[in-house]
């Protein structure tokens, strides 16, 4: 899945060089928000599932922040398959890619916002946006 406004970066699952990157990074492990199970021992679940993308680089002027914030927010927005425009170019994310094994993507939202997450002293800044997966997960016991 190939989000607009990356230029080609890939956002690496819990991993970040020292200096730049996108990092996707799982909060806590998926949470059980309902379980259904019927007397064939077919198992219904909807779960959520809490992550970080962080972006890292080093931002020298106010302009650089704000465009990394934007680039955040829009990439929440087009997670939940908002319609965005960049460049004169508008995208809108159409389908969840599949995740597999019994589990279906129903939905993605912003918990926060684009933010700056952890500045350090070398100039480096960690830029954050916290986003909630809800996925359901069936299968037979």
């Amino acid at each position: 899945m190939s989000s607009p406004g990356l230029d080609g970066r890939e956002i690496q699952f819990s991993s970040l060089s020292d200096t730049s990157g996108f990092g996707f990074f799982p909060t806590t492990g998926a949470v059980l928000i309902s379980n259904e199970e019927d007397i064939t021992g077919h198992v219904r679940q909807v779960c959520a599932y809490p992550f970080t993308v962080v972006y890292r680089a080093a931002l020298k002027t106010q302009a650089h922040r704000l465009r990394v914030k934007e680039l955040l927010d829009t990439l929440g927005k087009w997670l939940e398959m908002q319609p965005v425009r960049l460049g004169g170019t508008d995208y809108q994310l159409l389908e969840y890619p599949s995740i597999g094994d019994g589990r279906e993507i129903k939905s993605i939202s912003r918990s926060t916002p684009g933010c700056l997450n952890a500045p350090y002293q070398d100039g480096i800044e960690d830029w954050a946006i916290g986003l909630t997966l809800r996925y359901e997960n069936e299968f037979d016991k």
